[in-house]
């Protein structure tokens, strides 16, 4: 029996959401908007989440919160985005055990790959 599946999508500006909407709907994944770090922490204490994407923008340099995320939910594939890379952010974001690094410029195929090997991983 297959369960509901249900993406955390913890962006400002929502744009990611707005981009992968069709993919979404398609696979029928569930979706929870979270536009500050306090909206995803609240989503994941209150609600089974399978996949979290993580804009690299909220994460101001500061990449404790992931720690935080892997304390309250230690297996839960995290899938970062962001809209630049740089060598110091990407090896800072890598060190805290995150499924993915998603450069948004690189466009939303990879993205969509991304998600969708999380969610196999999950069911395995």
């Amino acid at each position: 029996m297959r369960r509901d599946i249900t993406i955390i999508i913890a962006e400002p500006a929502q744009v990611l959401a707005a981009e992968l909407r069709s993919f979404f709907a398609d696979k029928g994944y569930t979706t929870i908007p979270a536009k500050t770090l306090k909206d995803t922490l609240l989503n994941l204490q209150s609600q089974k989440a399978d996949v979290l994407l993580l804009d690299a923008d909220l994460l101001e340099e500061d990449c404790a919160f992931i720690s935080i995320i892997k304390g309250i939910e230690e297996d839960l594939p995290i899938i970062i985005c962001a809209e630049t890379n740089t060598p110091e952010l990407e090896s800072k974001i890598r060190q805290q055990g995150i499924f993915f690094y998603h450069i948004k410029s690189f466009g939303t195929q990879d993205l969509e790959m991304a998600i969708s090997n999380a969610i196999n991983k999950l069911s395995h």
